[in-house]
């Protein structure tokens, strides 16, 4: 209770640090608030004076850690005037290296990979929640490509949003792969992936 007094601001904080390790770790219907409470060095009562349980801790993670997880990794880069295809190929060398410095054991990926398939249409506001993620996740490749076919650095006959949601899977499809096979399949992905945006180019 002194601690929670002292700075409620950085407990909620550690608390949604925790949180969205334990739901990348085990998705988010596996998670478990003990586990949250443990690694947050909390009490469960300061946890349920800051949210009212796992569905509403979930949601605020949603709504305020994931966004800022996405504009880093994704729509910052992409928001920036140079070649799209470059930039892609950056993200995904970026994310690779990421998951190669990660212990096997512990290996938990990327939240936006690990809650998409983990949260159901029946959880209608962590559903809209991660939805509305998905959307500006697809609306950044999909703009970042037309704006390329309009500088003439991507092929003019592609479909801008169908390779944006082509492109998402492989990122997401990547992170379930590992947790399924482990790191070996890293650099074929990763070759593979950029020969893929290279047929992008103009002719």
């Amino acid at each position: 209770m002194a601690e929670r007094k002292k700075n409620p601001t950085a407990t909620r904080a550690r608390i949604l640090q925790s949180a969205g390790d334990e739901f990348c770790r085990y998705g988010f219907q596996a998670a478990r608030l003990n586990a949250i409470v443990e690694h947050s060095g909390i009490t469960k009562g300061s946890l349920f004076h800051h949210f009212n349980g796992k569905d509403d801790l979930a949601l605020q993670w949603l709504q305020e850690t994931l966004p800022t997880m996405l504009e880093s990794q994704w729509l910052q880069p992409l928001e920036l005037d140079n070649d799209p295809l470059d930039v892609l190929k950056n993200i995904l060398r970026e994310q690779t290296r990421s998951i190669e410095t990660q212990n096997p054991r512990d290996f938990c990926g990327s939240p936006l990979a690990t809650l998409t398939v983990s949260i159901t249409p029946e959880d209608t506001a962590l559903h809209d929640a991660m939805r509305e993620v998905q959307l500006a996740w697809h609306r950044a490749v999909s703009e970042a490509l037309a704006r390329g076919q309009k500088q003439r650095l991507v092929h003019s006959a592609i479909q801008p949003n169908d390779e944006a949601h082509l492109i998402i899977s492989l990122s997401i499809g990547l992170e379930l792969h590992v947790k399924s096979h482990g790191t070996t399949v890293l650099p074929g992905f990763l070759r593979s992936a950029l020969a893929y945006l290279d047929t992008l180019r103009p002719a």
